[in-house]
């Protein structure tokens, strides 16, 4: 039966232990990334800040000049060069008297809102878009004019500079890269070095564990061995021979109750619990399985005309040919007298079918000794979840009773 990725998935510690390990690592990956580019940006806008807080010793000269003397076209002169360095998106001149007020770029009005303004001063509309033009941060300097026939500073105003993010984020872009690129490669290299690790040491012992158990003959399991990548003791060591000695213990101390002293196939109370197995099994994984109810036609003859010690024997012959022509996987007992029962483990209709009729052409053309060619009867049924095990082992049984009625030695189903 091929298993869909999805659920052997689910089915697998190896995965599941896998993606919890790479999910908590992937958490604290991105915790520690965004952590790292916000002290890059934090650290790169401190920066930019100190750069800009330098711009007052090149230009304060002339902007004081220009304002002293009322030169509006040296001021603007100066604001343009100042508005050109790649630090500064706005400037803002204010006068005492207001005559010589002056804004250029994005500068913030009154009510700390972003107006932008041409190279000549006149509001206009807002021409750079993206991340973080929307967020301006300042520096104010005073503008003191001090001349010979001065003892002191003459108070003009002030000057403010303006910047924003986005000239904060072209900086660091290139340091933000790096430190995703990084991330990146270490997270991949990480889950491929887990991943490795983990099929290797966990879940390729694990998947040969279980395929072994699931090949083991249900009716004499034995005792296996994994070839694991180490020889220290280990949980999977430990679980192994733990199950070795389960089985051991199983095979020396087989218990009588559930086994037919007659013809070692298993009795009917196992058979009725085999199936309640399969029924609650079939519905967890909803997977169908097959009922194969069969019985020796005119056995009563055989004990009739030769004795039931013949007799006997026919049936112990019956079981043997029965147990060497099933799968590993199916379950096979003796229902009563001479009727059979196989559970067809994980089968569906089709390959039910063809089962029976296998056994019934086997059967026909063996030659059993003293007693020469039996026939036998069978009744096939399948479950697909849809009603209980009763009435799947019911109607296995009503189609029996129809290859009786239809001429015995045919396979019927219902």
């Amino acid at each position: 039966m091929i298993i869909s990725p999805f659920k052997r998935f689910r089915q697998s510690i190896a995965l599941h232990l896998l993606t919890t390990i790479f999910s908590v690592y992937f958490l604290v990956a991105v915790v520690v990334t965004v952590v790292q580019l916000y002290k890059e940006y934090e650290d790169t806008k401190a920066k930019f800040y100190k750069e800009i807080q330098t711009l007052p010793a090149t230009f304060n000269r002339g902007i004081v000049d220009s304002v002293w003397t009322y030169n509006k076209e040296l001021l603007q002169s100066i604001l343009l060069g100042m508005h050109n360095l790649p630090i500064v998106v706005g400037i803002k001149v204010e006068s005492i008297d207001h005559k010589m007020d002056l804004q250029i770029g994005a500068v913030l009005n009154e009510k700390n809102e972003i107006t932008y303004y041409d190279s000549s001063g006149k509001v206009t509309q807002q021409k750079e878009f993206g991340l973080g033009t929307d967020t301006l941060f300042k520096h104010e300097f005073p503008m003191d004019y001090q001349g010979v026939a001065f003892d002191h500073k003459v108070p003009l105003g002030q000057v403010t500079l303006y910047s924003n993010n986005q000239l904060v984020f072209d900086r660091v872009k290139y340091g933000f890269l790096l430190i995703l690129i990084n991330s990146i490669i270490k997270t991949i290299a990480l889950w491929f070095i887990i991943y490795y690790f983990i099929k290797k040491y966990l879940g390729q012992p694990l998947e040969e564990f279980t395929t072994k158990i699931r090949n083991q003959d249900v009716q004499s399991p034995q005792a296996i061995d994994l070839n694991l990548p180490w020889t220290d003791t280990n949980e999977l060591v430990i679980l192994k021979d733990s199950y070795n000695q389960m089985i051991q213990g199983l095979n020396k101390h087989k218990i009588l109750s559930i086994t037919d002293k007659l013809t070692g196939l298993f009795n009917r109370l196992k058979l009725d619990e085999a199936l309640n197995d399969e029924f609650n099994r079939s519905n967890r994984f909803n997977r169908t399985f097959g009922i194969i109810i069969l019985d020796i036609d005119y056995f009563k003859r055989v004990n009739d005309t030769y004795g039931h010690q013949v007799g006997d024997q026919a049936l112990i012959q019956f079981a043997k040919i029965l147990k060497e022509n099933i799968r590993k996987i199916d379950i096979l007992g003796r229902w009563g007298g001479e009727e059979f029962m196989i559970i067809c483990s994980e089968a569906d209709f089709q390959g039910t079918i063809k089962l029976a009729q296998s056994l019934r052409e086997i059967i026909s053309k063996y030659d059993f000794p003293t007693i020469g060619n039996l026939s036998a009867s069978f009744g096939v049924s399948i479950y697909d979840g849809d009603e209980n095990i009763d009435k799947v082992i019911a109607r296995a049984d009503n189609a029996l009773y129809k290859a009786k009625a239809n001429g015995r030695n045919r396979v019927e189903s219902k």
